[in-house]
């Protein structure tokens, strides 16, 4: 996660990016990006991130997908993901950013979408809170500082 957000009310309204990185043991019988690609609301706005490099880490496909959604879009692309994940049998990590806020998420067989959107606007909420509270620490220490 990282430390800071711009507040809540402006990240409610703010588009959400995510990082998606399919785990692989096999090549997956559909394309995850072909997969997302079937709902046209998200043709445009996802996409694949680097197309056909090589290396990254040890059990995860290179096929690294971006996307930048709205966020009343994210329940139909995290039922999407899901859908992928059970037909697929494998896992997908989903690293979400909206602002300066972030957080990672592992998707499996067993998750729920209902969950998953929960848990990472939950998470999202946390780091945006934390980090204010960080700035407003800091804030806090300079003003005393120069007094």
């Amino acid at each position: 996660m990282t430390e800071t957000s711009t507040g809540a009310s402006a990240g409610a309204r703010q588009p959400v990016r995510l990082v998606l990185t399919p785990r692989a043991a096999r090549p997956p019988r559909v394309p995850l990006l072909s997969w997302i690609h079937q709902r046209p609301e998200f043709r445009a706005a996802v996409r694949d991130a680097g197309g056909g490099r090589s290396g990254g880490r040890p059990g995860f496909s290179d096929a690294v997908i971006i996307a930048v959604v709205a966020q009343a879009l994210l329940p139909g692309l995290f039922n999407l993901l899901q859908s992928w994940v059970d037909q697929q049998r494998t896992e997908v990590s989903v690293r979400v950013q909206a602002g300066e806020s972030e957080v990672e998420i592992q998707v499996n067989g067993r998750t729920d979408a209902t969950k998953l959107i929960d848990q990472a606007t939950r998470a999202l909420r946390q780091a945006a809170q934390s980090g204010e509270a960080a700035q407003s620490g800091k804030a806090a220490g300079e003003v005393g500082a120069g007094e």
